[in-house]
């Protein structure tokens, strides 16, 4: 079963590739859960958000309900940088001239707090 949420606006946006938010500094220092989540959207959800990629690739290796890294349990902080950094299966890594390691932590922390 397919669980359906209507999105704000910008979050469609942002999900759909259409509006990019700044990173760095100033997006960093915003930063806190809802920082994580305008960055992991911004910067991720091209391949994680419901129904992308990465989703679809993970949907394959996990327990049902757990592909989806916005509810996935368990997710540690310190294991989402790696991943990043390093890449991992399908997953490029993602170098810091593309994600600063300040917006990369706000995302982990996001990540590891969960739903």
């Amino acid at each position: 079963m397919t669980i359906c949420r209507i999105l704000p606006l910008p979050a469609l946006l942002i999900a759909a590739g259409l509006l990019w938010l700044p990173t760095g500094a100033g997006m960093a220092a915003s930063a806190g859960r809802q920082g994580g989540e305008i960055l992991f959207r911004s910067q991720c959800g091209g391949c994680h958000l419901e129904n992308g990629f990465g989703t679809r690739v993970l949907a394959r290796r996990t327990p049902y309900g757990q592909a989806p890294l916005e509810r996935r349990e368990g997710l540690d902080a310190r294991s989402v940088i790696r991943i990043v950094r390093s890449g991992i299966g399908s997953m490029p890594q993602i170098r810091k001239a593309e994600l600063s390691d300040r917006d990369l932590e706000a995302i982990a922390r996001y990540l590891e707090a969960g739903e």
